[in-house]
């Protein structure tokens, strides 16, 4: 059983308490998992039973290595906040220019990218 293999079929051979471990690479028996911090002092604790379970499922590990890694930091948006908002004068004036626009969307991204660009 090879790594794309064992990813497919992970929470099925692995269990339930080895669930939230991602495997990264295998090589030279060596099976390489990526654990959320908290979870890996456990899990470095039950290796022999994964070991035992990845092995009757027809993997030749030898060996596991656990990688902690912490929890993913929130996506930053591409958005940043207006410094102030437009007075409702060029408010006004930029929806009167968007006007013809028919499309909503599109309607609303460039009246987003007008009061960027008047900010400037």
């Amino acid at each position: 059983m090879g790594l794309n293999e064992l990813k497919r079929r992970w929470s099925e051979v692995a269990g339930d308490s080895f669930a939230r471990a991602t495997p990264e690479k295998l090589a030279g028996g060596v099976l390489t998992l990526k654990v959320p911090g908290a979870l890996a002092p456990f899990l470095q604790q039950q290796t022999p039973l994964l070991i035992e379970r990845l092995r009757v499922a027809g993997a030749k590990v030898k060996s596991v290595r656990i990688e902690q890694r912490t929890a993913a930091l929130p996506a930053k948006g591409n958005v940043r906040p207006l410094k102030k908002p437009l007075t409702p004068a060029e408010e006004a004036a930029l929806a009167q220019t968007l006007d013809p626009v028919g499309d909503p969307g599109l309607r609303s991204a460039l009246m987003r990218l007008g009061r960027a660009v008047k900010q400037g």
